[in-house]
């Protein structure tokens, strides 16, 4: 048995060794991922990276000093306190910076990208694959480029695009006074999916409706009609009125 003098507890000779090879596995782990780290940033710079503009690395080791660790396990009925003990640990990661569009704001925002993991030479990031295939790192490094660069396009485009349907709405309202006009979601079908459309439709007062496709340019045409009259005929009223158009 060997005593704590700092915190006045008896620990058994198995107790010390488990604090001993808790503060050795720690170590062992800070200097796993140290290495790690130094490579996955050779191997970025290697393929082109520039450190502060493609990536950030906020990776170091630290000193820690716990007020207690729980060791051992409570099914092995050796599980104990162990109280202020130090170790070496880890904190940060390597980020790359890449950018957003964020739609509320109305401007390109920063992103930093942290999950993207090495298997040999290749990397796998989902956040900028849109899958979980390995790449090499000069690719990594073009789908980065081409995300940045996406934000700013994406955000022209949605800027062009509210104004295209602020110039059609203000024109389908001038003309057509009497109908409510706005922009929504329309759905359009794929095979068995559907995709999600802007569109704007003119609604008049007994439910009769038209919606329009909007371009870029503020151009509009017909996209579908609905007419609240003809919804509301039955089968027989709906064949006389199909027979009378052929007369």
């Amino acid at each position: 048995m060997q005593l704590n003098l700092f915190e006045g507890v008896i620990l058994t000779q198995e107790q010390e060794q488990m604090v001993k090879d808790f503060i050795a596995n720690k170590e062992k782990n800070a200097t796993r991922a140290f290495e790690e780290n130094r490579l996955v940033q050779k191997m970025l710079v290697d393929a082109g990276f520039k450190q502060g503009v493609d990536f950030k690395n906020t990776f170091e080791t630290v000193e820690v000093t716990a007020d207690e660790i729980e060791l051992g396990s409570y099914y092995r009925d050796n599980q104990f306190t162990a109280k202020d003990i130090t170790y070496i640990n880890t904190k940060g990661d390597i980020y790359l910076l890449s950018k957003r569009y964020d739609r509320e704001e109305d401007k390109v925002v920063d992103r930093n990208i942290s999950y993207f993991t090495r298997e040999g030479n290749k990397f796998e990031c989902s956040s900028l694959t849109g899958n979980y295939r390995k790449i090499k790192p000069t690719t990594l490094l073009e789908k980065l480029r081409e995300q940045r660069m996406g934000a700013e396009s994406e955000m022209i485009g949605y800027r062009q695009t509210n104004l295209a349907f602020a110039n059609a709405i203000e024109d389908l309202k001038e003309k057509f006074p009497m109908a409510e006009v706005r922009a929504f979601d329309d759905y359009d079908r794929y095979g068995r999916s559907y995709r999600t459309i802007k569109r704007i439709k003119a609604e008049f007062a007994n439910g009769s409706y038209v919606t329009f496709n909007v371009g870029l340019d503020g151009n509009y045409r017909m996209a579908e009609k609905k007419d609240a009259e003809f919804r509301k005929m039955d089968m027989m009223q709906t064949l006389e009125f199909f027979a009378n158009q052929n007369k």
